[in-house]
């Protein structure tokens, strides 16, 4: 695979949709318990696209949002949250990133922290969340500070979303999840990843699932795999520590997503997986 997956050249894709529409689940459910949470982000982008009049979203959010479902859950929480975090602008004209839809989502007692490498997008997103007490940014590698702010702020939910532009981020990102894990095994993980082809994507779950990491993947495909192109063919995503309520939650929406945003025949699949620690 070459450039898979960029915030900025990618908002509103199917990729997103999936990954946001199981990232509000996550939030909502870990929310649950009346305890405050904390939120990482290790690769946090800009915060908000501009979305032009024609681009990947049209086959994303721009199909769901036409349709609009309020059922089932998972997929009409998040067309409201897109409503809260946009400031109610329609998507074709911005699509808030998951800084924005993190926030959206957290109470007044609970935090964030989003780390970004990007100069440009690190001041964009400083820019936007500069009235919100709740936000803490770093302008780094998020792999790298993600052990040291683990440490500190002890119990949270990590969110991994990295660009995937090369062939190393297969292992050392699957390597560094599996660390954090190690180091702190009750926080909760979620990491998404490209779908072009099986290869890679099988390579890293075998790693990991060797290494011992409990964990479960959900994936939505909405254009099949035998079709090359360089947009997505489908992403997923894989969560450690998750409550079971959002693995059904996401297992509903998956069909809902996968028809309005088929791009073939209204072909679409999916793909859902566990597996716990073996001693």
């Amino acid at each position: 695979m070459g450039d898979e997956y960029s915030h900025r050249f990618h908002a509103g894709n199917v990729g997103d949709v999936w990954k946001h529409c199981v990232l509000a689940a996550l939030i909502e459910a870990l929310r649950a318990d009346g305890r405050p949470l904390h939120v990482l982000e290790t690769h946090a982008g800009a915060g908000a696209y501009p979305l032009g009049s024609t681009g990947e979203w049209t086959e994303g959010i721009g199909k769901v949002w036409r349709a609009a479902p309020s059922e089932p859950r998972a997929v009409g929480r998040y067309l409201e949250l897109l409503k809260r975090a946009g400031g109610g602008a329609e998507p074709g004209r911005v699509y808030p990133g998951s800084p924005l839809l993190t926030l959206a989502l957290l109470g007044a007692a609970d935090t964030a922290e989003f780390c970004e490498i990007d100069e440009t997008a690190h001041a964009e997103l400083a820019r936007t969340l500069t009235h919100e007490p709740r936000a803490v940014l770093h302008h780094g590698d998020g792999m790298a500070l993600l052990p040291r702010l683990m440490e500190r702020t002890g119990g949270v939910l990590v969110h991994v979303d990295p660009p995937w532009t090369a062939k190393s981020e297969w292992t050392t990102i699957p390597d560094a999840l599996l660390g954090a894990w190690q180091a702190h095994p009750n926080a909760c993980l979620m990491l998404w990843y490209p779908i072009k082809s099986y290869t890679r994507v099988n390579a890293m779950l075998q790693r990991l699932g060797r290494a011992g990491l409990p964990a479960a993947i959900l994936e939505l495909i909405t254009t099949p795999l035998e079709w090359q192109r360089n947009r997505l063919n489908g992403s997923g995503v894989l969560l450690v520590n998750a409550p079971e309520a959002v693995l059904a939650e996401a297992a509903a929406a998956a069909p809902v997503l996968g028809r309005l945003c088929a791009t073939h025949d209204g072909r679409w699949t999916g793909r859902q997986s566990g597996w716990t620690r073996v001693e």
